[in-house]
């Protein structure tokens, strides 16, 4: 006899093992997470069975980050599932650090769904080779706040998945047997869609789609006059500058234009970079510069970001053809980032737009999404900053490397741009508060602070969040160690090398612990964004530490020894890296000579 079937929705970042999970329980094999495989069904155990996978976001990504089209994708998505899933599988790392932000992103995510949807929702913890289930409670107690309010939330449905042993049926027999309590529980319902919700959605959709496409075919007529009244020359030589904020890609970007791997990925470039190289039978150089910080205005930059930037544009002995502008396409781009790209943006003066592409990174991970829709989608700051660069927008598929097509297109855009504008001059002479004027949108953030006060706060955070990083570090490496990255010849963790955030930020006295009337001194929406900043340094350097050391577990021509010191050097690298960006905020704030400590900072 037929069982009743089983509907479920996928849901969780980036490479947590959602494709992984769905192998496991339908049998199958399927390499990656994609959107060609958003829906799979299949016949277990006597039932029809549905999955469907929801796109995945990067942990770097904040909630207030996640982009439009991805809030409308997880609705649509749902809607495939019709007539409505009899679970919610959140799928978690249990082999990951799962934070705050974490938890807040997955909360406001899940109820984007509807308020009712916590009843039917589970947790499934991935990586049960590691951890298994008897072991689950203790790491749910280790791993804070954030992961038990989430199990609450879920009224305690959890267990653990071990994908690599796809042979072992009892715990997709364990899966539907809590399935089916969740059914049971909600009197044989599944989890109603709010119809009214699909509808509205996919009206949006429909409408997105329609400006997106006016979009698009407006571009190629642009494209096409200026190809007409102008003359496109094939140029020789072509000179690019990659401007943006920290971890948009630009060193990816640089990468993927020449060729190969000229640039470090993943850590902060300090100084202008330059790469050489021959594309298309053209002479290409590509300068990547230093990234600014995403959330804060430029005047709480490094003043080597300023310096940097200036100094390798006007170093060129020839001016740049083109400035590509960086900026990941799967993230939300709110008023927030227009005005501090402004800010960046106008060191290099008016002129500048007249020069730019906005260069889009990350295209590869909604394949079925246009980078048009994308844009109609976010609202009127990307659609400002795209009519800024006259249209003029580019997306790259940073995964395939075999793709050339997408660097060949991005020359000829630059051709075109040269034909119409000519070469790119430095001029700073303008007044850059011009362009970074208040906005109507802007009310919400229109405050004083000490910038001491930010000081003290941005040191002691770090400082907090340095030890935090620290131990899920050496918690990194102790994981790697059982996976016998270093045999029985390993690497201690007793005595871990001199880290850069143990000293003190100057030659000076130590700061210290801000005082209660400091801390009253800093608005809740700007400890807010320091909050969101620190999150994203964790983000880099877990990730970094945790892609080098992998790269270094896979090498077979090194000797356990030289794994030993890569991996303590690749720590270091890492929070040296981390600090250096702190360090020279705070002393640029510090320093009485820069005229800005007695100062009052306006954020707006």
């Amino acid at each position: 006899m037929m069982k009743q079937e089983l509907r479920a929705v996928l849901i969780g970042r980036q490479h947590c093992g959602k494709t992984s999970v769905i192998n496991t329980i339908l049998e199958t094999r399927t390499e990656a997470e994609g959107d060609e495989h958003v829906k799979r069904e299949g016949f277990i155990d006597n039932r029809r069975v549905s999955l469907v996978e929801t796109p995945g976001w990067w942990k770097t990504i904040n909630p207030s980050d996640y982009s439009n089209i991805s809030k409308l994708q997880l609705v649509r998505r749902i809607y495939l599932i019709s007539p409505g899933p009899h679970a919610v599988l959140i799928v978690i790392r249990a082999d990951s650090a799962f934070t705050d932000p974490d938890g807040r992103f997955l909360e406001e995510h899940l109820e984007l769904l509807g308020p009712n949807v916590w009843t039917h929702t589970l947790i499934i913890f991935t990586r049960g080779d590691l951890i298994k289930q008897e072991d689950i409670e203790q790491h749910i107690r280790e791993e804070g706040s954030a992961l038990k309010r989430l199990i609450e939330k879920c009224e305690n449905k959890y267990l653990v998945f071990n994908n690599s042993n796809h042979h072992d049926r009892t715990q997709v027999k364990e899966l539907f047997k809590k399935i089916e309590g969740i059914v049971r529980r909600s009197k044989g319902k599944h989890f109603d869609i709010d119809l009214e919700k699909v509808k509205e959605v996919n009206e949006q959709w429909e409408e997105i789609q329609t400006r997106a496409n006016s979009r698009k075919s407006r571009v190629q007529k642009e494209r096409s006059i200026v190809k007409e009244k102008e003359y496109v020359h094939r140029l020789e030589e072509i000179r690019v500058v990659l401007l943006g904020w920290v971890l948009a890609g630009k060193s990816l970007a640089g990468n993927t234009i020449l060729n190969r791997d000229e640039f470090a990925i993943g850590g902060r470039t300090r100084e202008g970079m330059r790469g050489f190289g021959d594309v298309d039978g053209r002479k290409i150089s590509v300068l990547d510069t230093p990234g600014w910080r995403k959330y804060f205005t430029s005047e709480l930059n490094p003043d080597f970001i300023r310096s940097a930037i200036l100094g390798s544009v006007s170093d060129y002995k020839n001016f740049p053809h083109a400035m590509l502008l960086v900026i990941p396409a799967d993230t939300s781009f709110q008023e927030e980032q227009k005005r501090i790209i402004q800010q960046n943006m106008s060191i290099l003066g008016d002129d500048v737009w007249r020069h730019t592409i906005v260069l889009f990174t990350w295209g590869d991970r909604f394949k079925d999404i246009s980078i048009e829709q994308h844009i109609e989608s976010e609202g009127e700051a990307l659609q400002w900053l795209i009519e800024k660069c006259r249209n003029r927008y580019h997306v790259f598929d940073n995964t395939d490397k075999k793709n050339r097509s997408q660097v060949s297109e991005l020359l000829q855009k630059i051709d075109e741009m040269v034909a119409e504008n000519s070469l790119f001059h430095l001029n700073t002479q303008k007044n850059c508060e011009k362009s970074c004027q208040k906005t109507d949108k802007q009310e919400d953030l229109n405050m004083e602070i000490r910038l001491k006060d930010v000081c003290h706060f941005l040191d002691e955070g770090f400082k907090r969040k340095a030890q935090e990083i620290r131990r899920k570090i050496e918690k990194l490496c102790m994981d790697i160690l059982e996976e016998h990255l270093y045999l029985q010849d390993s690497f201690s963790m007793d005595d871990p090398p001199e880290l850069a955030q143990d000293k003190p930020p100057d030659s000076h006295t130590p700061l210290k612990a801000i005082s209660a009337p400091q801390q009253d001194n800093i608005p809740e929406p700007i400890k807010s964004l320091l909050m969101r900043e620190f999150s994203r340094w964790e983000s880099i350097i877990i990730d970094g530490v945790q892609e080098s050391l992998q790269d270094i577990k896979s090498s077979f021509e090194l000797s356990q020894a030289e794994k030993r010191q890569r991996s303590a050097d690749a720590v270091e690298r890492w929070l040296q890296n981390c600090y250096h960006y702190v360090q020279h905020t705070i002393d640029k704030i510090q320093d009485p000579e820069s005229g800005i400590r007695t100062k009052r900072l306006k954020i707006q």
